[in-house]
């Protein structure tokens, strides 16, 4: 079951692809939005992040800021960070496997990857808003995003 809007965001602790840890008290004090996506280099997915890195100027105008988690090994995060020049954490969720999809509610047990979930959570770390896609071969509506941060 997916976390609801009110929620506390759960503890968590995953490598960035250049290896930085964070953890979910790093992100305290600071808006976010925690973007899981099943599969780098995927068509969908490759939308998303391109999308997402091209309005990284109107968050960052909300003070908010973003951060990527795939069940991706970390290797292929960084191949997909550097070959869209993405800036933002991409965190891997590889081993224990989706450990934080599932706790986040958002990890598909039958193909074994996070479902399409943006978890946009205040400076306490308390989810205000949530914009997802159930479907695992469809994108989340973006407009969704453009409604929350005036794009």
């Amino acid at each position: 079951m997916s976390l609801n809007i009110g929620d506390k965001i759960p503890e968590f602790e995953l490598y960035n692809h250049d290896k930085t840890k964070y953890s979910d008290k790093d992100f305290l004090g600071q808006k976010t939005m925690f973007v899981f996506m099943p599969f780098p280099f995927s068509s969908v997915c490759d939308k998303e992040i391109c999308e997402l890195r091209d309005y990284q100027e109107s968050f960052m105008k909300e003070d908010t800021n973003t951060v990527l988690v795939t069940v991706g090994a970390s290797p292929t995060n960084r191949a997909w960070a550097e070959h869209y020049n993405i800036e933002f954490p991409i965190l891997s969720d590889f081993w224990p496997h989706g450990e934080a999809a599932k706790k986040f509610g958002c990890f598909h047990d039958g193909a074994g990857i996070s479902l399409r979930y943006t978890f946009i959570t205040n400076e306490e770390n308390v989810i205000t808003e949530i914009i997802k896609s159930d479907e695992i071969g469809v994108e989340r509506d973006f407009s969704e995003y453009s409604e929350s941060f005036s794009i």
